[in-house]
């Protein structure tokens, strides 16, 4: 287990609500490599997404590596966590702080965050273990890389997108399609068309908060029936855009992204997409409104680990 709020043990520290407001400071300053971790402590900050069960650091108030641990259900699988790495050398740092969650989880668990080598990092260390990581990837990718440890890689070299108000292309929405916001009937359909909605066990209850809660965008059609929909992640960047397949061409992923990052840059300096390499469509469409490639690698950034409980010792 993590040590207590505010001592010093082998593997972390947690902190106390009250450290947080540093931790927010520190982190913003790093971004966008941060993202992963800066945008969600905000939003439970601002309490539009529910407290964490805990956020534990490898040492405080100078830090390398932070980790933090939702709030979950026991019968939630996979339990999921956010982490970040000031450098990629510390990513055994976080492996361990990772496996010490993982041992009191009765799930899997994961993470949202780290660098892309982190599992070539682990694996050329002697004193750690990285069997336990079953799969890695891009947050918004249409690949999962199911492979075992010696062989997970990130196969994505693209850059992250970002937009500013200085950039952003308006786009209308056309005739006779209509504007509004994501609600909770909706959210039946919209997982319908999401290609990883096995992956969570509570996806339901994970998405519906965040797509009522936060920034959405949704089209609908003269019956008022939805056909298109996007809204604001808990990571940090806009995602799940999809237009059904019968109103496609008709510019309405245009429309969906556009109004999405307007609402948000309405409260922040810039809104971020993570787009793999060959969605040549998606690529397009974004730039179209004014997004533009930045330094930000999306491995980086927005990667995913999965780590795999040992069922054997259960």
């Amino acid at each position: 287990m993590c040590s207590r709020k505010g001592t010093q043990m082998e593997t972390c520290v947690v902190l106390g609500e009250e450290d947080y407001p540093v931790l927010l400071e520190e982190l913003y300053k790093l971004l966008p490599r941060s993202l992963m971790v800066y945008y969600p402590l905000m939003l439970s900050h601002r309490n539009l997404i529910p407290k964490f069960k805990y956020i534990c650091v490898d040492k405080w108030p100078e830090f390398d590596c932070v980790l933090e641990v939702e709030n979950l259900a026991d019968d939630v699988s996979p339990h999921r966590v956010n982490g970040f790495c000031r450098r990629e050398e510390y990513s055994v740092a976080l492996h361990r702080m990772i496996c010490h969650v993982l041992q009191e989880s009765p799930s899997d668990i994961l993470l949202f965050g780290g660098p892309k080598r982190m599992v070539e990092i682990i694996s050329m260390s002697r004193d750690v273990d990285a069997s336990n990581i079953s799969g890695a990837g891009c947050c918004g990718s249409k690949k999962i890389q199911d492979t075992t440890t010696s062989s997970v890689h990130l196969a994505y070299t693209n850059n992250a997108y970002r937009v500013s108000r200085e950039t952003l292309k308006k786009t209308e929405v056309p005739t006779p399609f209509t504007v509004s916001t994501i609600s909770e009937e909706y959210m039946e359909l919209i997982l319908s068309h999401w290609e990883y909605k096995d992956v969570f066990s509570d996806a339901r209850e994970y998405f519906t908060p965040i797509a009522t809660s936060l920034e959405s965008v949704c089209i609908l059609n003269e019956k008022g029936d939805l056909v298109a929909w996007g809204f604001e992640q808990h990571y940090g960047a806009i995602g799940m855009i999809h237009v059904l397949p019968e109103y496609r061409r008709k510019k309405l992923g245009s429309a969906v992204v556009s109004l999405l990052s307007e609402k948000l840059l309405q409260k922040h300096d810039f809104v971020y997409s993570a787009i793999v390499a060959d969605n040549t469509a998606s690529i397009v469409m974004h730039k179209n409104v004014g997004y533009e490639q930045c330094d930000a690698d999306p491995e980086s950034v927005f990667s995913w680990f999965m780590y795999e409980k040992d069922k054997t010792k259960q």
